[in-house]
């Protein structure tokens, strides 16, 4: 891992690498206040499709979302948070889309064996006879 000269803050551990940017080694300087993070939106959009399934479609707007905004996170730590948000609701999509395959699965079981052994009448046979 290398940090390019021209960096001012390490993208691995955020520390200022110029002293007179870090305000805990250089008193006479203003503390610097970073804006608070915000809730990304997509993370949130992932828990809610992840927790409302909406017959799979749900499921897997929740994968595609919290992978997106995942993503995102990780490119802006210091603006972004929601990393548990994302991770939730990409492992709700996941459990959807499974319960999805199950009932998917099960379904075409039932209808196959149904074919193949078809339901006896439930009426009985009557047999006339002429008196």
């Amino acid at each position: 891992m290398q940090i390019e000269d021209l960096a001012l803050q390490c993208r691995h551990c955020q520390r200022w690498l110029d002293p007179a940017l870090d305000s805990t080694l250089n008193a006479d300087s203003p503390p610097i206040f970073l804006p608070p993070r915000i809730t990304n939106g997509l993370a949130m959009g992932s828990l809610v499709c992840g927790l409302l399934w909406v017959g799979g479609v749900g499921s897997i707007a929740a994968v595609i979302l919290g992978y997106i905004g995942l993503r995102q996170i990780r490119r802006e730590p210091l603006r972004l948070k929601g990393k548990g948000m994302a991770i939730a609701g990409i492992a709700l999509g996941w459990l959807g889309i499974l319960g999805l395959a199950v009932l998917i699965v099960l379904g075409v079981h039932f209808w196959k064996t149904r074919e193949v052994n078809p339901q006896k009448p439930h009426a009985q046979q009557v047999h006339l006879t002429a008196v």
